[in-house]
């Protein structure tokens, strides 16, 4: 037996992440400001690591250990201080702020597909997924009756967004990772469009989105990709968190002209936990991962690269090596 459900992702009032990046704003004094935009990018930890490690049997892949110092973490994420900064930047120059309307929509495809792909996991279908121009969105699914599969497609959304907003980050100081993972969000806003986009600012959003996504991961020299991944990884991460909010205040928002309630609300409904308590429950994921993917990083071994030919200088055609650091 089958029921049709809508479950849906608001995100009005918008959310204004400021407060989070305001002790950012201004560079300590230590700080030298040359390095930001010189030298090699993310480069290793030198000396080197104290505890090594494999994940396999064979030699591609190995894990290391180490606590480095607050010199070495900004000489390894210059990338994603930059990221930052620009986002911290952007947030507080209003005529700035409208550059970063496709991240927050990049954001709401994410929740709204996995909520999508939570319905087909446990048998049921996608009718479709509309986005709306204020940044919410909609996912209308059909699933088998319960308060498991109700409660799992609810969850889907905000859970979905943290685990990928820190698994982005855990490859950005990999320059064929940030290529691929550019280039397979594009195409999979595109597979989006072609199957499941059921409004018409949503497939055009979306449409635009994927082929520029695919373009950029395709054509951008590697130091640009790199800055457009580390950018869309944090803004991930930045609305897996900032967007939770709202869900302490309202149970109910207008989304495409109707009325619905929020993810929370839904859960609430079905477990009989209070809706504070899964809004909580999200909000500390998306700040786990979002620590998972700034501590636990895959990245280029550094000699390998130097050795490695001309014309492949530069991406990632060497061994990965996964860090975990500790600060």
């Amino acid at each position: 037996c089958l029921t049709r459900g809508s479950l849906h992702h608001q995100r009005r009032p918008p959310v204004s992440p400021a407060p989070v990046f305001a002790a950012l704003s201004a560079p300590s004094a230590d700080v030298d400001m040359d390095q930001f935009t010189s030298g090699v990018e993310d480069t290793p930890i030198d000396p080197p690591i104290q505890a090594k490690g494999r994940l396999c049997s064979s030699s591609c892949c190995s894990f290391s250990y180490r606590v480095p110092t607050l010199r070495e973490l900004y000489d390894r994420d210059r990338r994603l201080l930059r990221a930052i900064i620009v986002i911290v930047i952007f947030l507080n120059v209003p005529v700035l702020g409208y550059t970063l309307y496709p991240f927050m929509l990049f954001s709401t495809w994410i929740h709204e597909s996995f909520h999508g792909l939570a319905a087909l996991s446990i048998g049921g279908t996608v009718s479709w997924l509309n986005i709306y121009p204020d940044g919410s969105g909609l996912a209308n699914t059909l699933i088998p009756i319960g308060t498991f599969q109700r409660a799992w497609v609810a969850c889907a959304g905000y859970m979905g967004t943290a685990v990928v907003g820190g698994i982005m980050l855990m490859f950005r100081r990999t320059n064929l990772g940030a290529r691929v993972g550019t280039c397979g969000m594009g195409l999979a806003m595109l597979l989006t469009c072609i199957f499941f986009a059921g409004n018409a600012f949503g497939l055009v959003a979306l449409l635009l989105m994927g082929l520029l996504l695919s373009a950029a991961g395709w054509r951008l020299p590697t130091f640009w990709i790199g800055e457009l991944y580390a950018l869309l990884a944090a803004t991930t991460c930045l609305n897996a968190i900032t967007s939770i909010r709202v869900l302490f205040f309202i149970t109910e928002a207008n989304i495409g002209g109707v009325v619905r309630s929020s993810d929370a609300a839904v859960m609430q409904d079905a477990t009989k936990i209070h809706a504070w308590i899964w809004a909580s429950a999200w909000m500390v994921l998306g700040l786990w991962m979002t620590a998972m993917g700034v501590f636990i990083t895959f990245e280029t071994r550094e000699k390998d690269s130097r050795e490695a030919p001309e014309q492949y200088r530069g991406e990632d055609h060497v061994d990965l090596l996964l860090t975990t650091e500790l600060a």
